[in-house]
């Protein structure tokens, strides 16, 4: 009875079980400074995804905006992300995805001014800055236009209805959430189609995802994908598949037709590659059906270098569905330290 007791998980954790749903998105609510949601406070926004152009190369683009100005470094840690925009892409051959230099002059997240419009949409943009850049990213209930001077010029529309997921613990935890759009415009000189992701992380005040009071390290989370696919019917599907250790998964898929799918049960399996650290494959099991992600062949993220939760873009479907989509992306993460499967 002893042994048994001792392993049981603290007061709070819940043995860090999520819990997941649909939800209404807001857009006078982003990054709304003013507002606590459960104890938490907005740690920063994201804007990123996936594109693809005409030759079908991949180009992946993330900026973190963060809720209150951000100093690049505090006590000397290196800071996730950081105000900078990232764009990674592979053009062809066996090329995997790498650093571009376009964003090299793009604006500092810390320069982005956030504003509600008559409308009821939220715009985050920048003044030009001496290199004659600036940013600009407007989000409606139902609409998204994102610019970047001479790197991005996307505008879309929501595809499915806006997710949520939230990771309590006794000394930290996580609201995430996200919304997807999409997209289709010009990227890097290049026409370009694919998906968008608007998401927020609500954590304790101080908290920076990655970095400190991340309930995710608690839960030693295994991997962590974003996923979604547009297919020639017009029907689409977007999803979240996060597993980790104790009773830490997330699997909640939205669908074009309104409604919501969660994961009652849900097991993770990760095929690493021989090196060790990128994967061949993640086989899931949702309430009893079986998925899969499929790694692209081009779409390990090396250019961020050798970092502990190597990201890697893909597709994730269903094993029994053999359709194509026409627009897909999976950008994903899997963590090499924390193992391959759960730990029971």
């Amino acid at each position: 009875m002893t042994a048994t007791l001792a392993g049981l998980s603290p007061t709070g954790s819940f043995n860090h079980r999520a819990i997941c749903s649909g939800r209404r998105f807001e857009p006078a609510a982003v990054l709304a400074q003013d507002t606590v949601i459960h104890g938490l406070v907005p740690e920063a926004g994201y804007i990123w995804g996936t594109l693809r152009d005409d030759q079908g190369g991949l180009h992946s683009i993330m900026r973190r905006v963060p809720a209150v100005r951000d100093n690049a470094e505090t006590g000397g840690d290196i800071r996730s992300l950081g105000g900078k925009l990232i764009l990674s892409s592979s053009a062809g051959g066996d090329e995997q995805l790498l650093l571009r230099r376009e964003p090299r002059h793009a604006p500092d997240s810390n320069e982005l001014v956030r504003r509600v419009l008559h409308s009821g949409a939220v715009e985050l943009a920048t003044p030009v800055n001496e290199h004659g850049r600036s940013a600009m990213l407007r989000l409606s209930a139902e609409t998204l236009e994102y610019q970047e001077s001479d790197v991005i010029d996307v505008t879309g529309t929501l595809v499915a209805p806006p997710l949520q997921w939230f990771l309590p613990g006794p000394d930290s935890s996580l609201l995430y959430l996200t919304q997807t759009w999409l997209v289709e415009g010009q990227l890097a000189g290049k026409r370009v189609r694919g998906f968008l992701f608007w998401e927020e992380a609500w954590m304790r005040e101080g908290g920076r995802l990655y970095i400190d009071k991340d309930p995710l390290h608690d839960a030693q989370y295994t991997t962590w994908y974003s996923w979604a696919n547009h297919y020639e019917d017009g029907s689409a599907e977007v999803g979240h598949f996060l597993f980790g250790n104790g009773d830490f998964h997330v699997g909640v898929i939205g669908h074009s037709d309104g409604t919501v799918t969660t994961a009652h049960s849900m097991d993770a399996v990760i095929r690493r590659n021989a090196d060790g650290y990128w994967h061949d494959g993640i086989d899931y099991s949702i309430n009893g059906k079986e998925w899969i992600c499929e790694p692209d062949p081009r779409g390990r993220m090396e250019g961020l270098g050798r970092i502990p939760n190597p990201q890697q873009e893909g597709r994730i479907h269903r094993i029994s569905d053999t359709r194509v989509p026409d627009v897909w992306m999976a950008w994903g993460e899997s963590v090499p330290g924390n193992g391959e499967r759960r730990q029971w």
